[in-house]
């Protein structure tokens, strides 16, 4: 059964006060859906429970559910599976209504019975308790109840930014936002914190993309915010694709606060003092190598190194430095060679060499921050941190 009407774009009916009865009164009825409905996702067309988790918060674009939701949410009531509705905010909440059941004897009644379902039992939930109630915001959590809510061969469906802006994944700490995924998911399991979801099917839709007054991400930052969250789903068992929709909407007013994520600043340059050159700003590297991660980022940024070295005579020392995990072996020599990266892009700008030394000091300059926790536990935004290339040049007076 396919009632052919957009059950997706309620919730953006529900934000502007339309009434969803008069939404779903001009819906008709056609044929259950084909096997390539959820093509190009990972997503289940067996008969499954279904969880939407929805980031209906401040800092975040006014949730844009997906297309497939409407014969999703369909076809799950019809199976007469679960469907469970959770907010994404400082303490997520699961909303759990009634199964859809029915005693009509012909498919018009059915499809009527249907919409009713949808419009007393579901659209409610979306009106008025899907909204950020608590500050601040908890993916992880919401994800969490959402593999609890659905269990093995679920579908999951996430709409938000995927900011969180709590413990264990505060990205706050602007060194979250690239750090490897691989140093956040060993760091959920050393800790115990990633979600189980073995078996689950995930969808991530809207993630990496801000409403004001949270800046926005460029794409290397979203890419790696969904990178992240890719990685830690398949980490906890299950499978995942990620909605390359952009979401540029506007945010909902008046809900509860939500902690600003300050994107890394272009360094500010000048003769004299230390400047660090951090891996997550626009002069990284691809992880365990001395490639530039974003090659015309690197060299626009060190093009205003450039330029504001020419201004002067003063020798210039660049210094490697690395997270702790690896050892010597590794980090040392890695930490040079990316030191001589940034070496070659000045020389080629014109900085003789006369006045370049490269150092590789691996995990041990002294400037870098305690990266590992309790337990040994690596840090991945201290980790992130201490991954940069400093800039070394004599003290101001």
């Amino acid at each position: 059964m396919r009632i052919s009407c957009s059950f997706h774009r309620l919730f953006g009916a529900a934000v502007t006060g339309v009434l969803m009865a008069a939404a779903l009164a001009a819906c008709g009825s056609s044929s259950s859906s084909s096997p390539g409905l959820l093509s190009g996702t990972c997503l289940t067309n067996k008969a499954a429970p279904l969880a939407l988790v929805v980031g209906s918060r401040s800092n975040t674009p006014n949730p844009k559910l997906p297309a497939l939701l409407d014969p999703l949410l369909e076809d799950t009531a019809n199976d007469q599976q679960q469907i469970s509705l959770i907010r994404i905010d400082g303490q997520p909440k699961v909303f759990t209504p009634p199964l859809f059941s029915t005693t009509a004897q012909n498919s018009a009644a059915r499809t009527q019975d249907l919409i009713s379902y949808l419009n007393d039992s579901v659209g409610p939930i979306l009106q008025s308790k899907i909204h950020a109630q608590v500050p601040q915001a908890d993916v992880l959590t919401a994800l969490d109840l959402a593999a609890s809510a659905t269990g093995t061969n679920g579908n999951i469906i996430i709409v938000d930014s995927g900011l969180q802006t709590v413990a264990p994944l505060d990205y706050q700490d602007p060194n979250l936002l690239l750090a490897p995924p691989s140093d956040v998911v060993t760091y959920l399991r050393q800790k115990g914190l990633l979600p189980d979801l073995t078996g689950r099917h995930v969808l991530l839709s809207g993630f990496g993309y801000t409403a004001s007054p949270q800046p926005p991400l460029n794409q290397p930052q979203r890419t790696n915010v969904v990178a992240q969250w890719t990685a830690i789903i398949k980490a906890g068992g299950g499978c995942v694709t990620a909605d390359p929709t952009p979401n540029t909407s506007a945010e909902i007013a008046g809900l509860p606060q939500v902690g600003i994520v300050t994107p890394p600043a272009t360094p500010a340059f000048s003769n004299c003092g230390t400047i660090a050159l951090a891996d997550a700003g626009s002069v990284g590297f691809v992880v365990g190598t001395a490639t530039f991660r974003d090659p015309p980022a690197a060299e626009a940024t060190l093009q205003q190194l450039a330029d504001t070295l020419k201004q002067g005579t003063e020798q210039i020392r660049l210094i490697g430095s690395t997270s702790s995990e690896g050892g010597d072996a590794v980090n040392n020599p890695l930490s040079l060679q990316r030191a001589q990266a940034v070496e070659k892009v000045l020389l080629s700008m014109d900085i003789p060499a006369s006045r370049i030394t490269t150092v590789g000091d691996g995990s041990h300059w002294s400037g870098r921050v305690n990266d590992i926790g309790s337990g040994g536990v690596l840090l991945p935004a201290q980790a992130e941190q201490d991954r940069a290339v400093i800039v070394q040049l004599p003290q101001c007076t």
